[in-house]
């Protein structure tokens, strides 16, 4: 088997663990636990903080024992976090041991990056990280589905159990993988200004991206009144598509990195184009239309960090990565919770606000993109 397919499988069963759990986790504790819409808010800046501390220090950890070693670290650590709120059920430990399961998913999330750039040479990028994404989202295109059934039918607290069980199974096809670590001063994160500017555009980017969780559930159900299972319907569109043709747009679009500025903007276009849904058909096309933005930028966005990277370093600098993308979504979910409060009734304004992370990302993509080779 090829390492890029193990590597895929084992993401996949990640994915599947995580998607049945986290499109639900703000809706749950908003609607089951009584947090208000301000304490969602502020879980998600706590959950923002966290990954600054996991990124940079996952980083150094995934160099210093390994990329592998880190996988099998974090999957044991979150099923643990998982298995324990599932007995405790109640609020304030629940949102704990998630922040804390979100930490080490994110040194998980690093380690199987990094290792994507240690196999694969430059030119392979786009196509290894597509098909990496391949596996994430069939796991992506059930997890949603049957999430959201468990939800409504059997609760959150059996998504818990489910979602802990789940987490450790790829732990043996993990350990086949080859293991990478980094050298040098471990404290040397090897950060360039050609890089520091693709994190900036990185974080708008992924401000936008974050909005396919908390931010459509909650628009969704509270403005249109679609049901917690519809909505796992759209996320499962989502996925379904992105494995029936990521490996086909990998292909078309290597080694064509100013499509990342055209993904960009139909981002902008999906999410702005949310005000304007008034039923499930309508919301149904309008997803279509992000998934293909993400086709088009996730797999680009991954190529271009590890491209500025080096091996020696890589961990680090794909943890300072991981970082901005994981605060990007956290800080999406978090605004748009906090403008909910006073826009969530006119929406032109709510999603034209999202939209504009989206062309400003475009304009920096599009300044910067003749600067990168891979």
């Amino acid at each position: 088997m090829k390492e890029i397919n193990r590597i895929a499988i084992i993401g996949g069963v990640r994915s599947f663990s995580g998607s049945i759990i986290w499109p639900f986790i703000g809706f749950a504790l908003y609607k089951l636990y009584g947090f208000s819409l301000d304490t969602v808010s502020i879980f998600y800046l706590i959950q923002a903080f966290l990954n600054v501390i996991a990124s940079i220090s996952g980083g150094i950890v995934v160099d210093y024992i390994g990329r592998r070693n880190a996988m099998v670290l974090s999957m044991i650590v979150s099923s643990l976090a998982l298995f324990t709120a599932y007995l405790v059920n109640l609020p304030i430990p629940i949102a704990g041991l998630i922040l804390l399961q979100t930490f080490f998913n994110t040194i998980y999330n690093i380690s199987s990056t990094a290792i994507v750039g240690d196999i694969y040479k430059r030119a392979d990028l786009v196509k290894a990280f597509s098909r990496q994404r391949v596996g994430i989202n069939a796991g992506w295109a059930l997890g949603p589905l049957i999430g959201g059934y468990i939800f409504t039918f059997y609760g959150f607290k059996t998504l818990l159990l489910v979602s802990s069980l789940i987490a450790i199974i790829p732990i043996p096809l993990v350990r086949l993988l080859p293991e990478f670590k980094g050298g040098g001063n471990i404290l040397n994160f090897n950060v360039n200004n050609q890089f520091i500017l693709f994190l900036i555009s990185t974080f708008l980017t992924f401000v936008l991206v974050g909005q396919l969780g908390f931010g459509l559930l909650t628009y969704y159900n509270a403005q249109l009144h679609f049901t917690e299972f519809q909505v796992s319907i759209l996320f499962a569109i989502n996925g379904i598509m992105i494995v029936a043709l990521q490996d086909l747009v990998g292909r078309l679009i290597s080694k064509r990195l100013w499509l990342i500025v055209i993904g960009t903007l139909i981002y902008a276009s999906g999410y702005f184009g949310v005000a304007f849904i008034t039923n499930f058909l309508v919301a149904s096309i309008d997803i279509v239309i992000i998934t293909i933005a993400e086709m088009i930028v996730t797999p680009l966005s991954q190529a271009i960090a590890n491209s500025l990277t080096n091996q020696s370093s890589r961990g680090r600098q794909i943890g300072l990565y991981s970082m901005v993308t994981g605060i990007g979504r956290v800080s999406g979910s978090s605004l748009v919770s906090e403008l909910m409060n006073y826009y969530l009734y006119t929406p032109v304004i709510l999603w034209g606000i999202m939209a504009s992370f989206g062309l400003v990302s475009a304009t920096i993509y599009l300044y910067q993109i003749k600067r990168i080779k891979i």
